[in-house]
């Protein structure tokens, strides 16, 4: 496993782990800043993991926010 990839799965992990722990969804911008990750970054990862239903997100106005997929979880 190349060391992209590797650090792809932790970014994913983190993601996670951090969703978790919060009570009501959580804003791209949040996970960014807690998570020491570029906005971009943050929401890739997100929209990859919802994709494969590790993690719920939907629109509040103009902000994307996660939760995690209790469904899956």
């Amino acid at each position: 496993m190349n060391s992209t990839k590797k650090r792809g799965i932790n970014i994913d992990v983190k993601i996670i782990d951090f969703i978790k722990k919060q009570i009501h969804p959580i804003s791209t911008r949040e996970i960014a800043i807690t998570l020491n990750l570029s906005w971009h970054t943050a929401i890739n990862h997100c929209l990859r993991l919802q994709l494969s239903k590790k993690i719920e997100g939907y629109k509040i106005g103009n902000i994307n926010v996660w939760s995690l997929n209790h469904e899956k979880n």
